[in-house]
């Protein structure tokens, strides 16, 4: 599949996800909605060289959308979700310290990305691999310029306590 097929196809696909996710529970706010969709969207991408294999990729796309809703529904019954004065300002420029210690450490950097979950490792790649600007990963993935943002967020956030947890 192309990727203008698969632009093509996402956002049928993303309104569907999230009518069955709100449908699972009542419990699910639109925000959680989207992130499976958007997940979702972003984990098909990965496969969109071998999704002409499958005999119907809607089926793969609600089962992946089902099991990645049920993952973030138990992690939100069992963990407290961070609150916004827990996140870092990012908008600062780094000291000369900071930037040493960056380049040094890149090569840590690949391994820490390759064990993140495949969702932010994909959103990761296509933004600072890829290339991709984010309106083109909202294009390919049916979401918007806003949840990948948000996606990029989460995923650097990720970066930066495995980073920190591995340099203790």
């Amino acid at each position: 599949m192309n990727r203008t097929e698969f632009e093509q196809m996402a956002p049928q696909l993303r309104k569907r996800i999230v009518s069955m996710v709100r449908a699972m529970s009542a419990d699910v706010d639109s925000d959680l909605a989207d992130d499976v969709a958007q997940d979702t969207l972003l984990k098909l991408w990965t496969l969109r060289e071998k999704l002409d294999e499958y005999r119907n990729v809607d089926s793969l796309a609600m089962v992946i959308a089902r099991h990645r809703a049920i993952d973030l529904l138990r992690l939100s019954n069992s963990t407290e979700s961070l609150g916004l004065d827990s996140v870092g300002d990012h908008s600062s420029i780094p000291s000369p310290e900071e930037s040493m210690i960056e380049s040094e450490s890149e090569g840590g950097i690949m391994e820490i990305i390759a064990s993140l979950p495949s969702v932010q490792q994909t959103v990761i790649r296509m933004k600072h691999i890829e290339g991709l600007e984010i309106g083109d990963i909202a294009k390919i993935t049916g979401s918007t310029p806003g949840a990948i943002r948000v996606a990029l967020s989460r995923a650097r956030q990720s970066i930066k306590e495995i980073f920190m947890q591995r340099q203790i």
